[in-house]
């Protein structure tokens, strides 16, 4: 009975030590095919082989970054961005971890924060496109259409780019038109410059400078009569080129004992 205890002793000990040393061999394999699909681009395969291996040698680190690179080759950023998140300092994960954070930071509506990271990349992937997306979302959410509209042709088809850039061009060409129907033509001329070619945004520019130039015209001829020279001096010297303005602002200028600078 001593004997079979002892021999049972014996065997367990030595299957102990075959299972030990086959698991060895077996993390090598598989480590070892592993790098083999990474290094081939086979990244699906190389994650779910270094995956098997939990903190065998840098398996944790690999399985992280290969499957980080799967999702990111699909598009999927915001999912991918957690396993970036482990690796940025592992080949090129802090530059994608960069770019999925980005993202997330987009999709989450933090536009001017997503801006910074995105224009931060330079020309890395579509960054710079990405960067005018976020950059004119804010810009439009504080009213600066000027830069969201810059911002939204800058971005090209991303998203929604195209889609903003037109409902932003006729919101911004409708209240343009407006501001010129109550006369404010000083308002509205900014507003159809910023449109440049958009409709007839051009023409709709030029009568109202025509108007605006009149309109400060007769300020100045009203100013004159009123005995406020200065004041129409000044008009008068802005409209340069208008009409009969620089005449005027000469006379005045002679009256008043102003120069008039020369025009070389």
């Amino acid at each position: 009975r001593q004997f079979l205890k002892t021999f049972t002793r014996i065997l367990c000990l030595l299957l102990c030590v075959l299972l030990l040393t086959g698991c060895g061999i077996n993390h090598r394999k598989v480590y070892d095919d592993s790098v083999e699909a990474f290094a081939d681009g086979d990244y699906a395969l190389a994650a779910e082989g270094f995956e098997k291996l939990g903190d065998y040698s840098n398996a944790a680190t690999y399985a992280a970054y290969s499957r980080g690179l799967v999702l990111f080759d699909q598009g999927q950023y915001i999912a991918a961005e957690p396993y970036f998140a482990k690796v940025r300092n592992f080949m090129y994960g802090e530059t994608r971890y960069q770019y999925c954070h980005g993202c997330l930071l987009e999709s989450q509506g933090s536009h001017q924060e997503a801006a910074e990271v995105f224009l931060a990349l330079g020309d890395y992937e579509n960054a710079t496109a990405l960067y005018h997306y976020n950059n004119g979302r804010w810009a439009e959410s504080n009213s600066d259409f000027e830069t969201a509209l810059y911002d939204y042709e800058q971005a090209g088809d991303y998203s929604d780019a195209p889609q903003r850039l037109d409902a932003l061009r006729t919101q911004v060409y409708d209240h343009a038109v407006l501001l010129k129907t109550e006369g404010y033509y000083q308002q509205a001329l900014h507003l159809f410059g910023m449109l440049g070619a958009y409709y007839d945004s051009a023409e709709q520019a030029r009568i109202c400078k025509q108007h605006f130039r009149d309109a400060r015209y007769a300020e100045a001829e009203i100013l004159y009569n009123n005995g406020d020279l200065q004041g129409a001096y000044d008009i008068f010297i802005s409209l340069t080129g208008f009409s009969d303005a620089t005449t005027r602002a000469e006379e005045i200028g002679q009256q008043l004992g102003i120069e008039l600078p020369s025009v070389e």
